[in-house]
């Protein structure tokens, strides 16, 4: 080979050689804090998105609550006059029954004549007991007719509401599943937002558990100290400010004060601490367990517990109390968002609220000021 080639071969050699010891050392640790902080960036923008796909999906997730909801009804409906059915059908068999012995009966025997029976009698209470027989007959006779005349426009009524109810249970059955299907595409629209970054936003979602977590045994510790503090006859029982958080991507509001509610006995305050337990609970659409809420499960929930029963769906939660104007709210006030009444949450007092966001996010304290769209509170009980 000659020298000049040799050489060349040599250069290439050794270049690649320097380029496979560079790729092999140590990344800097800043360079390593720089992919970290822009991944974090990255998750931070793809779960704010995610946020407002959620958002967009609430309206769908409230109108399959309420598909349910009133499913649930139209199928009680259903068996009651299915059952009320069976019944008319028996006793029209057995008025039907009645009615054919009797007249039976009159053809094998004769209708009696009430004159020749009554001359036939031999003193007046006789008369007197064969005309009340008569007319006993007579009226018997004509509630079997009667009464087989209201239980056939009875069955028929039944028979046509239950055919609607049935038609109704069909159209509801396809509006849940066609709510089902949209929020799945919305959630699978979510997730591929997240695609890359699931350990990071993973991370985001731990640490905002975290935190509620926090508030939450802040708040235990801190109505503990106020319960020794009035029963010590110290006082007290104005709220007390915890640090909090706030919404996605609201910096400002993050280190905004948490205040408890007064621990007055009410039921409202009860139903707050109840809700209060659940901080940093998943959001699961459709959710009214611990395992997960959404908005209206959350606040179902939480009303169970202390005896008050209210529907999953936020369009009846709205109709299941006394409309409370804002500057009367008290903590477990039912408080609304959206012009649909989309979106819900039980005020805490503070001009806060506690609530199940969205797909994504998890059950949080928020301010009622972060949103331009509150409709109105309802108190349930």
């Amino acid at each position: 080979m000659p020298l000049s080639s040799t050489r060349h071969a040599l250069a290439v050699a050794l270049a690649a050689l320097v380029l496979a010891l560079v790729a092999a050392l140590p990344v800097p640790a800043s360079a390593q804090r720089a992919d970290i902080s822009s991944k974090r960036a990255q998750a931070e923008a793809a779960r704010a998105e995610m946020a407002r796909l959620g958002e967009e999906l609430t309206p769908a997730i409230e109108r399959y609550n309420q598909a349910v909801l009133e499913l649930d009804q139209v199928e009680e409906d259903i068996a009651f006059n299915r059952r009320m059915i069976r019944i008319t059908k028996d006793n029209l068999r057995t008025t039907q029954g009645e009615l054919h012995r009797k007249l039976e009966q009159s053809y094998r025997v004769g209708e009696p004549d009430l004159l020749s029976s009554i001359l036939g009698q031999e003193s007046l209470s006789e008369v007197l007991a064969v005309s009340e027989l008569f007319t006993r007959t007579q009226t018997q006779a004509g509630d079997l007719v009667q009464g087989l005349q209201a239980d056939r426009r009875s069955l028929n009524e039944r028979q046509g509401k239950l055919d609607r109810q049935e038609a109704r249970a069909k159209e509801l059955r396809a509006q849940r599943e066609a709510e089902r299907a949209a929020i799945e595409q919305g959630i699978a629209q979510q997730q591929s937002l997240a695609a890359g970054l699931e350990d990071e936003i993973a991370q985001l979602i731990a640490e905002e558990q975290a935190r509620q977590e926090r508030i939450r045994q802040q708040a235990l510790a801190a109505l503990a100290a106020q319960e020794a503090a009035n029963q010590g006859g110290g006082g007290g029982g104005g709220d007390i400010a915890l640090g909090g958080s706030a919404d996605l991507g609201d910096a400002a509001a993050a280190v905004q004060a948490i205040e408890l509610p007064p621990t007055d006995g009410s039921i409202g305050a009860q139903a707050v601490s109840v809700a209060m337990q659940f901080l940093g609970t998943p959001y699961v659409w459709g959710g009214e367990s611990p395992s997960g809420f959404d908005c209206s499960g959350l606040t179902k929930y939480a009303y169970a517990q202390v005896g008050v029963g209210l529907s999953h769906f936020t369009g009846s939660q709205w109709n299941e109390g006394v409309r409370v104007p804002a500057d009367q709210l008290l903590p477990g006030d039912l408080v609304f968002y959206r012009p649909d009444l989309g979106h819900m949450g039980m005020y805490i007092g503070g001009g806060q609220y506690i609530h199940a966001p969205q797909t994504g996010d998890v059950v949080k304290i928020s301010s009622m000021s972060s949103r331009s769209d509150y409709q109105g509170a309802v108190r349930p009980y």
